[in-house]
């Protein structure tokens, strides 16, 4: 297990390592609709419907697995989307500089100390289910599995490298998510996340609230 975890995080390194983090923190609040009415002003807004998500009725094993499933899931998503939101940010960045090859792999080669620093003691706390899990939701927020985006940025000797690797624990990085079939479960955990219901979902299971996943200051 030790062996397969440092494996894992190795591939989860690589796919930090590759893109930078240009995301910004989302801005805080929005500007309501209003109405003034003498006097008043009334300020409208629009609140979403809530949402039933039917789940068939489980057993006691089965009711466990969902248990650590979803809290699995909350140590992974959040990381899952910052390295996809960094991928992108990667992409666009590279086209509208127009970087060539040499430039690409410069910048790259700086950035990876710094991920690595800030990034291995909290990988290293990610359990090997967590990291299988977290590279599943990358693909599905990126629309590419880690095989072709090791393959974009590093070649496909690498890429075919570490998918040699990984099959050694039983992963794969080729397989794209199935949000229908396969990862049917996932998806609708992320269905309660974008939702806003998530965090009331975690609570009713374990009574506390979801774990706070923290990024490096300077990644922020």
């Amino acid at each position: 297990m030790k062996k397969e975890k440092t494996i894992l995080l190795t591939i989860l390194f690589i796919l930090a390592s590759i893109v930078p983090s240009f995301g910004q923190n989302p801005p805080k609040g929005y500007i309501m609709n209003y109405i003034i009415e003498g006097k008043d002003t009334i300020y409208i807004d629009e609140i979403p419907p809530a949402k039933i998500h039917p789940r068939q009725t489980m057993n006691k094993r089965d009711w466990v697995k969902y248990y650590k499933r979803v809290y699995n899931f909350s140590k992974a998503y959040p990381y899952a989307l910052f390295i996809s939101e960094t991928i992108n940010n990667t992409e666009k960045l590279f086209v509208t500089k127009n970087y060539t090859k040499r430039q690409k792999e410069k910048y790259l080669k700086n950035l990876k100390k710094d991920l690595l620093d800030n990034f291995d003691p909290i990988f290293r706390n990610i359990s090997l289910k967590q990291g299988l899990m977290i590279i599943r939701l990358v693909d599905r927020e990126v629309g590419k599995t880690p095989y072709y985006i090791i393959k974009d940025y590093l070649g496909g000797t690498n890429a075919s490298f570490w998918q040699g690797v990984a099959k050694l624990f039983k992963g794969d990085l080729k397989r794209p998510y199935d949000r229908l079939r396969e990862d049917k479960d996932l998806e609708e955990l992320v269905a309660y996340w974008k939702d806003g219901e998530f965090r009331d979902l975690y609570y009713s299971i374990f009574f506390k609230e979801p774990p706070e996943i923290v990024l490096p200051e300077k990644f922020k």
